[in-house]
């Protein structure tokens, strides 16, 4: 009789992280794999969720669907909340309802920027924009009403190969001739999705204790600086001129590096 492999659903299957993860389940075979995009299964509508956990009765989700547009949840607030918050629950009800651990995806964007060194898992958020806010929330339902779940921050996230992300959009550029203007005055921590996708995986095999817990690389840098490292890495030579974010419009964290305190081994 063969062994049960745990079952892993992953929703928002087609976004950067969820591609990356689609290449990384080919390596991992201890696990059973289950990806759904959002035509598949829209965590919005509870009723189509609880008929994906019936029907998969997963052993783990991995909640990487969200709404991260940040200027169009300054537009939308009700739609970034619905993704973020009330979808969330859904998902949080169909993990209690099948004892299905939640390990969900949120952000740098939780903090103000207001520190200048990076923050962990301890820090207080006080989000400054309507994303942030919503992640905020969404965070707080799964660490509160989950029976077994995961909060899992991460800070400009990028895949190098798929997806529409900073480093995609500075190389594009860049291979095309184009001059680049970058902002000086944002400061984060880089992470790739691979290194995020490889952390979600420890985590299902360590099973640390419940809670908050931070993946991001270890770089400190300002946009500009992250643009000149991309351009240095493939020996592409083009005019990149430091700016200054603009005065108004929608506000963002100077500063939103993400260290750790935790670990999970």
């Amino acid at each position: 009789m063969s062994k049960h492999k745990p079952l892993i659903l992953v929703t928002g299957a087609m976004g950067q992280l969820g591609k990356t993860l689609q290449e990384t389940a080919l390596e991992e075979d201890a696990f059973a794999w289950v990806f759904c995009d959002k035509e598949a299964f829209d965590i919005c509508d509870p009723v189509a969720t609880a008929a994906v956990f019936v029907q998969h009765k997963p052993d783990y989700c991995i909640n990487t669907a969200a709404y991260t547009n940040v200027n169009q949840a300054e537009e939308n607030p009700l739609l970034a909340k619905t993704v973020n918050v009330t979808a969330v629950q859904h998902l949080i009800d169909a993990c209690n309802q099948h004892n299905t651990c939640l390990l969900h995806l949120s952000t740098d964007y939780v903090f103000d920027g207001a520190q200048a060194h990076p923050y962990v898992e301890s820090d207080t958020p006080n989000p400054i924009n309507v994303y942030g806010k919503t992640k905020a929330e969404g965070e707080q339902r799964v660490l509160t009403k989950a029976q077994k779940g995961y909060v899992i921050r991460t800070a400009w996230l990028y895949a190098t190969t798929h997806g529409y992300n900073f480093y995609r959009s500075i190389l594009s550029k860049a291979q095309a001739g184009d001059s680049l203007s970058v902002v000086n005055d944002q400061v984060g921590s880089p992470t790739t999705t691979v290194q995020l996708a490889l952390f979600l995986i420890q985590i299902v095999k360590k099973a640390p204790p419940y809670g908050l817990y931070h993946c991001a690389g270890k770089q400190v840098l300002s946009w500009h600086a992250f643009a000149k490292q991309i351009l240095a890495e493939h020996q592409l030579k083009v005019p990149l001129k430091a700016t200054t974010t603009p005065n108004g419009g929608i506000q963002r964290p100077r500063f939103s590096a993400l260290g750790t305190e935790k670990s999970i081994e």
